[in-house]
């Protein structure tokens, strides 16, 4: 029977990590305070505005951090600020975050 061979640890090598590239927000997400946040900016703004920038009237399902959550916190912004939410559908919501996830990289 052959020997697996040893794992070599290179140390100028960074250690990847499963998932090492996503970062778990569902802490803040699922915080009262956030909810109570979307639920309020969804009441006030109904309508998606990318559909609304379409041409196309469409209910908004989602309360979205245009800039991202993640670019929030790093730069020490307020992720409740209505300034940086934005109402959007599932369909739109998914693709910009579709697109987000992959850098932008060549989804038009």
């Amino acid at each position: 029977m052959a020997n697996r061979p040893k794992n070599i640890k290179r140390p100028w090598v960074a250690e990847s990590k499963p998932f090492q590239r996503y970062r778990d927000f569902s802490a803040f997400y699922n915080a009262r305070k956030w909810r109570k946040v979307s639920k309020a900016f969804r009441a006030a703004h109904p309508f998606c505005v990318d559909c609304e920038a379409e041409g196309i009237v469409g209910n908004a399902d989602v309360c979205d951090h245009d800039r991202g959550l993640g670019f929030l916190l790093d730069n020490n912004l307020d992720p409740y600020d209505w300034n940086e939410l934005r109402s959007r559908c599932n369909k739109h919501h998914n693709k910009k975050s579709g697109k987000e996830s992959h850098g932008n990289r060549g989804m038009g």
